[in-house]
């Protein structure tokens, strides 16, 4: 069972986790370790695993990126281990942003930080029509977009907590 069956979604790149939360309250009473300490050891078992999993699932739909991440494994687009392919272009400008890092000051860390946060909206809007649909009509070059996305943002979110080190 994965997350989106066991949280009773439809398979979607984006999840809103407010409108799950009551989901994940229900499932988390009903499978909590506590209500079941009566059982045999095999049913308290099953319990804390089904505890575990409700638990992971929730962890994964509260960051969009990991939920991201999940589908594209669902969808076998990403492999455990996997090192991305991104473009040449792309890495020159990831090499750029992070000299810049390691030199400047507050202030330039802080312009930084904007720089990549308009970096990171043109990169949404280029796929976010992608992403609203059903990854059940996405075509092989819309995940391929999808993925390269994904690791793009995984690069700009190391620069991004850099700085907030750098910042505090």
């Amino acid at each position: 069972m994965n997350y989106f069956e066991l949280f009773e979604l439809p398979l979607q790149f984006e999840v809103d986790a407010k409108k799950i939360r009551p989901k994940f309250l229900e499932l988390s009473r009903r499978f909590h370790p506590d209500f079941h300490s009566q059982e045999n050891e095999v049913n308290q078992q099953k319990v804390m695993e089904q505890s575990a999993l409700i638990n992971k699932g929730w962890q994964v739909f509260q960051e969009p990126l990991a939920t991201l991440h999940y589908v594209l494994q669902l969808l076998g687009k990403i492999k455990e281990q996997e090192n991305p392919v991104l473009s040449a272009d792309f890495l020159m400008e990831m090499m750029e942003l992070n000299e810049r890092l390691t030199e400047g000051d507050q202030d330039q860390q802080l312009q930084l930080k904007e720089e990549i946060n308009r970096y990171e909206k043109e990169l949404y809007e280029g796929i976010k029509s992608i992403l609203k649909n059903p990854p059940t009509v996405a075509t092989d070059t819309d995940l391929e977009k999808i993925k390269e996305y994904y690791y793009q943002q995984k690069y700009l979110n190391r620069i991004q907590e850099r700085i907030q080190l750098n910042l505090s």
